[in-house]
């Protein structure tokens, strides 16, 4: 059995942190980067950090994150989502292009619109989605050196290796919300927990397949996360992932609201 891995190289961790951040600048780290494509930036002593981070395992540091998937090719049916604007201390800002499997961007939409109908004016945005396995190497890594200092047992409790990120599995990835007054913010993500999106999808989020995966004192170990919503396929194979939510979701959503003599 292998040995866990119980720290890395200060110096070349930070040196991977900042080869990464030049290549996001330079808009070559997409969120769809293939292994491949990112190995061809790397020098052999950040490739070896690389791999050490996919073979993390968080079993290994008291964490009991389920294991996500094998690590999958990127999807080619992927909806990319540009142009979502929100505010941020009296400031007008842009979302950077996010993308989400066909299938989770349908159902996504049926519960964007069911939210709107409640409350005209807001919206639920899509901070993230699908990330590739390499594009999840580059997140755990910056979670890792800022602000965990290398601490690999903390930063595991906040970000997933990519085997076991609810992330790079396209069937059921996750979407990390944000809503038009940037909550979740970087100074306090919190905040999201406190706001009528967070209310709002504890209470109907289910009906869309959309399920919370890290709620405070969750038993995986996992830091609490209110903005962080799994699609979940049904299990019942009869009700295809693909099925259209206007007839399945939406539809349903207004018939029970209707139903209880509420308005949409």
């Amino acid at each position: 059995m292998a040995v866990p891995t119980r720290s890395f190289d200060e110096e070349s961790l930070r040196g991977l942190l900042a080869r990464l951040d030049q290549l996001e600048a330079a808009g070559v780290l997409p969120p769809v980067i293939t292994l491949d494509r990112l190995r061809e930036f790397l020098d052999d002593g950040q490739l070896v950090l690389v791999e050490q981070v996919i073979n993390l395992r968080p079993g290994d540091y008291g964490v009991t994150t389920p294991y996500a998937g094998d690590l999958e090719p990127v999807p080619p049916d992927l909806v990319r989502v540009s142009g979502q604007q929100y505010n941020e201390r009296g400031e007008r800002r842009t979302l950077g292009d996010k993308y989400v499997p066909r299938h989770v961007f349908t159902w996504y939409s049926a519960l964007n619109e069911a939210f709107m109908d409640e409350h005209p004016g807001r919206r639920l945005l899509i901070q993230s989605c699908y990330r590739s396995p390499a594009y999840q190497v580059a997140v755990f890594v910056s979670w890792l050196v800022t602000p965990y200092q290398g601490d690999i047992g903390q930063a595991i409790r906040h970000a997933s290796p990519p085997a076991y990120s609810q992330h790079t599995v396209a069937r059921k990835a996750a979407i990390d919300f944000k809503n038009v007054d940037g909550a979740p913010s970087g100074t306090d993500p919190a905040d999201f927990a406190h706001t009528v999106e967070y209310a709002w999808l504890r209470e109907h989020a289910d009906r869309f397949r959309f399920h919370e995966s890290w709620q405070p004192g969750n038993e995986f170990g996992m830091r609490a996360e209110p903005w962080h919503w799994q699609y979940r396929p049904p299990q019942d194979k009869t009700d295809h992932p693909d099925a259209d939510p206007a007839l399945l979701g939406l539809g349903q959503w207004r018939k029970g609201r209707q139903s209880r003599g509420a308005g949409v």
